[in-house]
């Protein structure tokens, strides 16, 4: 009994000691020291999208067909994954091949310049994103046309490739008649909503939000969330009641702009009739175009607004930023 009792006592010694080595694993998993795998993020993202809400996103680029002649272009993102030891040495050196997208019209030749090589530099975070812009020259464009593209990684100097995701079909503009818009596309939306009588309100309520030109120099917003769910109130800013906490369509808002991307005025999207803003100074109320993929709008204003027969100073503050990820219906 007793040889026994030390045999079990040596084995429990000899387990515990075997889980104190650092590279003590099952079939090597621990010493493995990982892949870097080069992918596109938004390809990612579709996929991703695919598999759990299925909304149907395709991949989209925003920019205006006019001015400048020329400009830096956004067509989408490479994600590079490089867990554990195994991290890149050096820039990463990517390939991509443009090929015409079905469907669409093609890009005439020298309209999208796409470099030899795309140079990565290197990084130790665990996975990040570097933004692929492509200069596009404008004068050959078509306003009236409906351009679309494939891009594809064709090589990499380290890891690899991702056989999934290394492809991409990015549509210009969501529709020709945004293609001389410098403001139409996916924005991320920040919203706050304060009832001067305690009524209704909402902090920071963020959520997609398209930015479209209807008219020029006039923004008209589409709640994607409440867009994807079939509601009539998609164009509308929502609240919540603050008693019950139901969420209100509080007013559809159209955002009138100047020549230089000053709010001058809001109008109520639907019938066109001014607001009556007072604007707020804890924001520039200004649209700010500093780089096509870096784009914000940030307003504040207070306006008298009728609901459930009461008469309220509502004030609103939106601010919106151009997304990195213009995935969208």
């Amino acid at each position: 009994m007793k040889f026994i009792k030390y045999s079990l006592l040596v084995l429990l010694i000899g387990s515990f000691s075997s889980c104190l080595k650092p590279k003590n694993d099952f079939a090597g998993i621990r010493e493995d020291k990982g892949s870097i795998v080069v992918s596109i993020t938004e390809t990612q993202y579709i996929n991703t999208d695919a598999q759990n809400i299925g909304f149907g996103f395709g991949v989209f680029t925003n920019f205006s067909f006019g001015a400048p002649a020329t400009e830096q272009v956004k067509f989408f993102s490479i994600h590079v994954s490089q867990p554990r030891e195994n991290k890149l040495s050096g820039p990463l050196v990517v390939k991509i091949a443009m090929t015409p997208l079905s469907g669409y019209d093609p890009f005439p030749t020298g309209a999208v310049v796409i470099p030899t090589e795309i140079s990565i530099p290197a990084s130790q975070e665990p996975s990040f994103d570097y933004p692929v812009r492509f200069t596009v020259n404008k004068a050959g464009l078509d306003p009236t046309a409906h351009y679309g593209a494939r891009f594809t990684i064709t090589s990499v100097n380290q890891g690899v490739a991702s056989a999934l995701d290394k492809s991409v079909d990015v549509i210009v503009n969501e529709d020709p008649s945004y293609n001389n818009s410098r403001y139409t596309g996916l924005y991320t939306a920040v919203t706050t909503v304060k009832d001067a009588n305690n009524v209704y309100g909402i902090t920071s309520n963020s959520r997609p939000f398209y930015l479209l030109e209807n008219s020029p120099n006039q923004l008209d917003e589409l709640d994607l969330y409440q867009y994807a769910f079939g509601s009539a109130n998609a164009d509308q800013i929502y609240a919540a009641n603050l008693s019950t906490g139901a969420q209100t369509a509080i007013v559809p808002v159209r955002y009138v702009l100047n020549a230089t991307g000053k709010v001058v005025d809001v109008l109520n999207a639907r019938t066109g009739v001014s607001l009556s803003p007072t604007f707020n100074t804890d924001s520039p109320n200004q649209f700010t175009y500093t780089s096509q993929d870096n784009r914000v709008l940030d307003v504040s204003y207070t306006v008298n607004l009728t609901l459930n027969g009461v008469t309220r100073a509502i004030s609103i503050k939106e601010k919106l930023t151009y997304a990195n990820i213009q995935a969208f219906y």
